[in-house]
């Protein structure tokens, strides 16, 4: 059994420091960085920063909150080619 620092995303062959790195070095990202600190408001999008991982949190109107990850733009093909394939797995 690996520590934390060994855990991988499934399916994408990637761990925690690799994938900070590639959000860190993604010129598309910097605007979400800049906005990690703007406050939180309902209805809108807030980005924050868990153990150095930006995630966009969001926080409907009537109260229901999701954190996604933001995926650095070199991954987003393979991100949407396994949640399809995992999707289609069942069918």
């Amino acid at each position: 059994m690996g520590n934390q620092n060994d855990t991988t995303v499934s399916g994408l062959d990637i761990g925690p420091e690799e994938l900070k790195e590639k959000q860190r070095s993604d010129t598309t990202l910097k605007k979400y960085w800049d906005l990690v600190s703007k406050p939180e408001s309902k209805g809108k999008s807030q980005f924050v920063v868990k153990k150095d991982i930006l995630y966009r949190k969001y926080t409907s109107i009537q109260g229901d909150t999701k954190i996604q990850l933001v995926v650095p733009t070199e991954m987003r093909e393979r991100v949407v080619s396994v949640a399809h394939d995992t999707l289609l797995a069942g069918h």
